[in-house]
């Protein structure tokens, strides 16, 4: 069974899945200036997007997703272009709002599963980071057995949990603590891994060492570090490794997006290369200026757009398949499948 917001399924009714996405979201911390060492203020708005396509963090409006009735339209739009399902992994450090996400799941007729956990340590509020490795194994079990605080409704998963380029101490306490909370409640755990490492692997052992079994650990956004050798090397710990796209951003002088392109091959040459990798796709919308009616790909780009596309790079329909329907339901579906 797959747990959502509005209760268990079964994961044949999951459909089409983005594996890591946001619906209401406060990602202020992470705002800097412009590249030019500007301020920028305001709401999004169509004069600024250039601004932002060349110093994405500059404007702190854009780094908020604060309307569930936006949040609704813009899920139906996707749930319309073929989207049956959605991750949302909103963590501590990203401002979560996990009691808003029933109502919002029923206006936009698409399934979320709500992922629980804490972001990158300069992110986290003070009381998630003061807590001790059994306190945070608590709050991860109980979120996953009896519900996230404050809702009616059980964590999917664990996540999405963040890493620095060095991990730090409340880091990697809430790494073990996950990876046997989600082991003992056979649930999956979402990562995000720091662009400036290569602490996939590492990682990756991390979890194996607390009883996690690899195919419930998920490694999203590794189209942040488009390095062959490494994403094959995660990729042969055995977790999934997750692609997503639609940001064509800057961020600092010398750090930016992939272009869809650019994913688009390196993706085709993975899959040639490991046939077996365990792959899904997202879009991993997280800010306004991602959303269609501030002129971005918004939650439906995977299915309208990349999923054609790598059909017309010769990618077969089942592997596309296997990428956004039957590898997400098997890393959701927490059905005890022992002996």
């Amino acid at each position: 069974m797959i747990e959502t917001v509005l209760g268990p399924i079964e994961a044949a009714l999951l459909g089409r899945v983005a594996t890591n996405e946001h619906v209401l979201t406060d990602s202020r911390g992470l705002v800097r200036p412009t590249r030019e060492g500007r301020v920028l203020d305001g709401p999004v708005r169509p004069e600024i997007l250039g601004d932002l396509r060349w110093s994405y963090l500059s404007l702190p409006d854009n780094l908020t997703l604060d309307s569930p009735e936006t949040a609704a339209t813009e899920l139906a739009a996707a749930a319309t272009a073929g989207l049956g399902a959605i991750v949302e992994a909103t963590s501590w450090g990203m401002g979560p709002r996990h009691a808003d996400l029933p109502a919002v799941s029923r206006a936009a007729g698409v399934h979320i599963v709500a992922a629980y956990g804490s972001y990158i340590d300069k992110t986290l509020p003070g009381w998630w980071a003061a807590q001790t490795e059994a306190e945070m194994e608590h709050a991860f079990t109980t979120a996953l057995t009896k519900a996230v605080p404050g809702t009616g409704f059980r964590a999917g998963l664990l996540g999405l949990l963040g890493t620095s380029a060095e991990i730090t101490a409340a880091e990697g306490r809430a790494l073990r603590a996950a990876a046997r909370a989600a082991a003992a409640a056979n649930a999956a755990v979402s990562i995000r891994l720091d662009a400036a490492a290569r602490r996939g692997p590492e990682v990756a052992a991390i979890l194996a060492a607390e009883g996690l079994d690899p195919a419930r650990v998920l490694f999203c956004n590794v189209d942040k570090v488009l390095d062959g050798a490494y994403v094959r090397e995660i990729a042969d710990t055995g977790a999934t490794v997750e692609f997503a796209f639609g940001s064509e951003n800057y961020f600092a002088d010398r750090a930016r997006d992939a272009t869809d392109g650019e994913r688009l091959e390196f993706l085709r040459a993975l899959l040639a290369d490991r046939p077996a990798a365990a792959v899904t796709l997202t879009c991993s919308v997280w800010t306004k200026g991602q959303l269609t009616c501030h002129g971005g790909m918004g939650y439906g780009h995977v299915v309208r757009r990349i999923a054609p596309a790598l059909a017309r790079l010769g990618v077969s329909s089942q592997r596309i398949d296997d990428m956004l329907i039957a590898r997400p339901a098997a890393l959701l579906d927490r059905t005890d499948q022992s002996p």
